[in-house]
């Protein structure tokens, strides 16, 4: 496993989320865990996101 899956699986049990009844999942928890994942998506480069000052030599560990 990846350090990324790694990390957002280890977020996803944080906050209390699970793949089973994702519809019935609290909504801050949902829009926090995508928010986490849509922040690393941009830290790599694979989305466009916010314009940073600072420079990621390696991913940020774990998810901040």
């Amino acid at each position: 496993m990846d350090d990324l899956a790694a990390g957002l699986a280890s977020l996803a049990r944080k906050i209390g989320l699970d793949g089973h009844a994702v519809e019935d999942a609290p909504e801050a928890a949902v829009r926090e865990f995508t928010a986490a994942v849509l922040e690393e998506l941009a830290a790599r480069g694979l989305i466009a996101g916010q314009v940073e000052l600072d420079c990621w030599a390696q991913p940020r560990s774990p998810l901040s």
